[in-house]
């Protein structure tokens, strides 16, 4: 498989460029890289989210993607699918862990109440 260079993005030493911009960030075994739309970004419509029932799917592959290397405490875990050859593929995870504490969300929501039933 022919791999193709990257160009050179229209922006330097940042981690994030603007939301509307032609380029897309990429991660996979814990590096990123970067993609222009023209070149495969991201079409929602190729792709699915489904909750992922099971915990150990989505831990294994933030393990072994994501830049930390390490897997939160989980409350729920989303999938993102694409089909590549007729087979579906997990190719994103989103986990939704539980706060270090409730300033984690009320400084910067300060009119946000924490829930009365948290676990």
């Amino acid at each position: 498989m022919m791999v193709p260079v990257q160009e050179a993005l229209p922006f330097e030493d940042l981690p994030e460029v603007p939301t509307l911009s032609p380029w897309c960030q990429r991660w996979r075994e814990g590096r990123h890289s970067w993609a222009h739309v023209r070149d495969g970004g991201f079409d929602s419509r190729k792709y699915t989210v489904e909750v992922i029932p099971e915990e150990e799917p989505a831990k294994r592959f933030v393990l072994a993607h994501h830049y930390s290397g390490s897997y939160p405490a989980a409350t729920a875990q989303f999938g993102l699918y694409d089909e590549v050859n007729g087979e579906r593929r997990l190719c994103g995870v989103a986990v939704f862990g539980v706060p270090v504490s409730p300033g984690v969300l009320t400084k910067p929501l300060p009119e946000l109440q924490p829930s009365a039933n948290r676990a």
